[in-house]
């Protein structure tokens, strides 16, 4: 197959693209091989030629963004405590502005979305979980159940968030999120992981006072 000219997308890259096109406009499940081709602008021989069917393409398309350090840099910066509001207004305002981190959100929210699949759902969750391991220096097969069940909360709940990037992350609502109590208070429950959850209790107990 002809490689692409410099500058032009490959083949990989714009089916990649119409993947994403694609799952704004209906669900993952109706997505086809021939929405792809049209979309893409190439035959079907060109997609066989680099995936088997459809979940082939959507792991090369999700893992292109999980791949992006700066995507990894934004879900680790939820849990940071070493920083001030103003420090965590501002990362976040400044991740709202940039258009390509702008485009990598959205896709996140695609993937945790209506129109993703519980699977989808799953391995993105599955990703943060191991982005905030990997920021605390924790042992998943060290965890007990109640810091699984901890994990699992947070997780959970930054799915739910990411869902609703498309009308969540406004500057405006950037601004009311990061002075509330709700970033302290994920960012405390991921951080109770290090002292076997002690510190979620504490803290949990200390909001409902």
């Amino acid at each position: 197959m002809a490689r692409p000219k410099t500058g032009e997308q490959s083949a990989p890259e714009k089916m990649q693209d119409a993947f994403w096109t694609l799952l704004e406009q209906k669900p993952y499940a109706q997505i086809t091989i021939s929405d792809v081709t049209r979309m893409s602008g190439l035959n079907r021989s060109a997609f066989y030629y680099h995936y088997g069917n459809i979940p082939e393409l959507a792991d090369d398309a999700i893992a292109s963004i999980y791949d992006d350090p700066d995507i990894t840099a934004f879900i680790a910066h939820i849990i940071r405590q070493d920083e001030g509001i103003d420090a965590l207004r501002d990362y976040a305002i400044a991740n709202i502005i940039n258009p390509q981190r702008v485009a990598s959100i959205r896709r996140l929210a695609l993937i945790a979305g209506p129109h993703g699949s519980t699977g989808l759902a799953n391995q993105l969750k599955t990703h943060v979980i191991e982005i905030w391991l990997s920021a605390l220096g924790c042992d998943s097969a060290a965890l007990n159940p109640g810091q699984r069940i901890i994990l699992e909360f947070a997780s959970s709940g930054i799915l739910g968030v990411l869902a609703k990037a498309p009308e969540a992350f406004t500057p405006e609502n950037i601004e009311w999120l990061s002075s509330s109590v709700l970033p302290t208070i994920v960012a405390q429950l991921i951080n109770s992981l290090k002292d076997n959850g002690s510190t979620s209790a504490q803290s949990s107990r200390a909001v409902t006072a």
